[in-house]
Formats: C-alpha cells, sequence, structure tokens
C-alpha cells in the first residue's frame, strides 16, 4: 500500500494529506487511472473507503521488487503521521522516495543540516538479514537510517514500569545519540500520536530489561529533541528492583537446566561455586551491559573465574578475552550485536567491569597489560549471607567517591573525562589497555 503513485503523464500523485479530500474529489482522482509504481512501473489502483485511509495497492499478484511485508492501516497512519511531523518544523523531506541505485523505498526520506536520513517506521516483525540489508543500502548512498517501532510491541511489566521484554527484534532498533554510550529505542503511536522513548537500557536477561521509559506528544517534540541525549536519570527505585533480581538469579538459575545452563553450572561446580551462590561482586550494572545477551551475573562470574585461575600467575586483558571467546564459541556466552549502535562489542562492556573492579580494590593493573585479583571475593553460603552482602556492597559503591564516573554513565549515559593524575593514582596508565576508552572524548 502507498501514498505516492505516478499518473499516466509521469506527474506524482500524493494521498499523503487525503484525509483533507472530500469524496467527490478522490472520485474524479479515481477516473484519472491509470496510476503506476513509482519503484516497479506497474499499475497500482486508488482506494478509499469510510474507514481505511485512501491508498494506492499493487493489484493482486503484482510483483515490486521493494514489498517486504504487508502494511496495516497502523503503518500507514504511523508514517504520514511523520511525515506531517518533519514538514511542520521546515524539513526538506519525501515521502516514500524510490532510490533504484539500492531498490529501496524508505517511508520517510529527509535532510537534517548537511546529513540526508532515511526513516522508517517499521509495524510487522521482519527477519534480522533484511534489516541488515536495508540499512546497508542506506548507508552505501551516505543516508543515515533511522528506525521507529510501533508502539504495540512494547511490553511493560505489569508490576514495575520500568522493566520491559525487549525481544532480539525490538533490541535491532536501538540507536545511540551524539556523545552518549548508552542506547534508545522509540516506539510511535499512531493512535496516540505519542513516542514513547525507552532509553539507558539495562539488561536482566535475553528479553528482560530495566529501563527508563517515557512518553512524549508528536506536537510538543521535535526532531533535535529526537536526536538529543535523554537528560532524565534513572528511576529511584532501580537499585531496590536491580538486588530484587539478583535474589531471583540466585533463586531460579538451576532450576531450568537445558542444555546451556547445564554447561554453565558445571563450569561453576568445578570452580567450586555452587552456582545460586556466585560471588556477590558479580551481577552488577555496567554502562554498556546492553552489549550482553547473556544476563549480568553469568558473564561477569566467568571473568571472575578467570581472574580467580590465575591466582599466582599473570593474567591479561588478551588471555581473558581469549577465555571468554571460548565460552562464546561454545555457546555459554552469547553477545548481543546491534548493527545501528556502531562499533562497540562486548569486550567494552568486559572492560567497563574491570574498571569497576579496580576503582573497588579488587584489582590491580600493571606494566604490560598484566591483571593481578588483589582483595578476596565475597562467596554468600546461605540465603541471608547473600541478601547482606549484596546490600553490603551496594552502600560500598554509593560511598566510594571514585566511582563518581561509574555513576555519571549509568545514569546519563556521558562519560566524564578522567585527568591523568587521577589515572595514575588508579594504576590505569597503559596505552593498551582495554578500557582507556572510558576516558577519551566520545
Amino acid at each position: 500500500m502507498l501514498f505516492v503513485a505516478l499518473a499516466a503523464d509521469g506527474r506524482t500523485v500524493s494521498l499523503a494529506g487525503a484525509e483533507r479530500w472530500e469524496r467527490e474529489g478522490l472520485m474524479r482522482l479515481k477516473r484519472q487511472e491509470p496510476f503506476f509504481c513509482p519503484a516497479c512501473r506497474q499499475e497500482v489502483v486508488l482506494r478509499s473507503g469510510r474507514y481505511r485511509l485512501p491508498h494506492f495497492a499493487h493489484r493482486k499478484g503484482a510483483a515490486c521488487p521493494v514489498e517486504h511485508e504487508p502494511e496495516s492501516e497502523r503503518h500507514l497512519t504511523g508514517k504520514r503521521d511523520l511525515f506531517a511531523w518533519l514538514i511542520r518544523q521546515g524539513m526538506e523531506a519525501k515521502l516514500e522516495p524510490y532510490l533504484p541505485a539500492i531498490k529501496q523505498r524508505p517511508d520517510v526520506l529527509f535532510r537534517h543540516g548537511p546529513h540526508l536520513y532515511a526513516l522508517e517506521y517499521q509495524c510487522s516483525t521482519i527477519d534480522e538479514s533484511l534489516f541488515r540489508e536495508r540499512n546497508d543500502g542506506y548507508r552505501l548512498l551516505g543516508i543515515r537510517p533511522l528506525w521507529v517501532l510501533g508502539a504495540h510491541h512494547l511490553r511493560r511489566s505489569p508490576k514495575y514500569s520500568g522493566e520491559v521484554q525487549l525481544s532480539r527484534f525490538q533490541w535491532l532498533f536501538a540507536h545511540r545519540a551524539p556523545h552518549s554510550v548508552v542506547p534508545h529505542i522509540w516506539y510511535y503511536s499512531p493512535e496516540t500520536k505519542r513516542f514513547i522513548r525507552l532509553f539507558r537500557p539495562l539488561p536482566l536477561s535475553v528479553q528482560r530489561t530495566l529501563a527508563a521509559v517515557d512518553s512524549i506528544p508528536l506536537s510538543s517534540f521535535s526532531f533535535p529533541d529526537w536526536m538529543a541525549p535523554c537528560p532524565l536519570p534513572l528511576p529511584s527505585e532501580f537499585w531496590e528492583r536491580w538486588l530484587e533480581r539478583k535474589k531471583q538469579w540466585r533463586r531460579t538459575f538451576p532450576l531450568y537446566p537445558n542444555q546451556t545452563v547445564r554447561r554453565i553450572c558445571a563450569d561453576f561446580y568445578q570452580a567450586g561455586i555452587v552456582p545460586s551462590l556466585f560471588p556477590t561482586e558479580a551481577g552488577w550494572p555496567v554502562p554498556r551491559g546492553y552489549l550482553w545477551e547473556t544476563a549480568p551475573f553469568i558473564w561477569q562470574t566467568y571473568v571472575l573465574l578467570f581472574l580467580l585461575g590465575k591466582t599466582g600467575r599473570p593474567a591479561t586483558a588478551v588471555s581473558l578475552f581469549q577465555w571468554l571467546d571460548d565460552k562464546i564459541r561454545t555457546g555459554r556466552l552469547v553477545p548481543r550485536r546491534l548493527p545501528l549502535v556502531g562499533r562497540d562489542t562486548y569486550r567494552e562492556a568486559v572492560g567497563e567491569y574491570l574498571h569497576w573492579l579496580s576503582l573497588l580494590g579488587y584489582l590491580r593493573r600493571e606494566e604490560g597489560d598484566q591483571l593481578h585479583l588483589v582483595k578476596p571475593l565475597s562467596f554468600p553460603s546461605t540465603v541471608d549471607q547473600m541478601i547482606h552482602q549484596d546490600a553490603a556492597l551496594l552502600e560500598q559503591i554509593h560511598q566510594t567517591s571514585a566511582l563518581s564516573c561509574y555513576w555519571s554513565t549509568l545514569e546519563f549515559g556521558r562519560v566524564e573525562k578522567m585527568s591523568r593524575k587521577q589515572e595514575k593514582m588508579n594504576g590505569m596508565v597503559n596505552n593498551n589497555s582495554c578500557i582507556d576508552y572510558l576516558y577519551k572524548e566520545e
């Protein structure tokens, strides 16, 4: 279904504002048929009714090279709303332009400043390979892809508004604003005419995520606002909810022994760790933790297992990543790949975690990129100890002034630059450090 078609004389005919047309006007336009698809040049017909938006449609059996999935009324209304939103801001925008070089037709193509953007409003689920193919096509032409999901995809917990269920499909739509290390996902509801913004997602598992969510009327929002980092902090109940999830990990993880869980539990037992009593120092949020699909307590416990296994022997970041890569190859750990976020990989999340351990006094780095675990880890032996130790470490995190950069990044997604004096005090001076990126400008 299309809003834009070509008349027989080559003129472009748009129905984007057809809600203002009277029925007689649409009937007169219909008598001007035939109309043709701008992409495949096959004939399309004008359809209008009492309850549906006027649109052009291919005839039954027609094969158009850019028709990937059927369009719903929600999709038609949403892309028309977004196009009108950009036009009202004085943007140079085109609705459904066909790009023959890549055989793609974005919902809206528009220019802002020096950049050209393709805005896609996605209501149906598509395959990841097709999603990547579309993005690659836009980038080939120097166009920046922007994606908005239909709001019906957003699933929020009925008990806690800050917990959402994000499928792998939804994670594909994560963008990252300039000068920010954390992503956001945009949704749009054509029924309420509102954007819904999900930002600073901190995953608990493959699909469960804690995040900040707000809702903004389309009429009171601009595209520069849309592109800016969100200034709102995490919800006040965030840490309480995180500690509650740590309890649930300890109580439920070994109870669902699929093949992957059995392998992970076997690794934990081999190291002398009861899976439900993983170290207190594992299972904490880091700003780039979203780069792992695997739950934080699992991948962080594997980092600690590596360090424990190297007691009395030199360990390096290179050997740590080789260890983690092996766990990825065997399916124990799963990184998350986000095509719209940039070049960051799971290694950035691991680097943040190592830095976090060093600021709390657990880890020391030396020349040659060597890692030394210099402070004993806390292994709870009972449920009461588990709850007490997790809460005690959280209090220590709050009181550690050196973690101000960590707090700022976790809360607002922006990295504060650390002075070289502070770096030396923390023993972090190393040009090859896997976490030097924490202190450089984005």
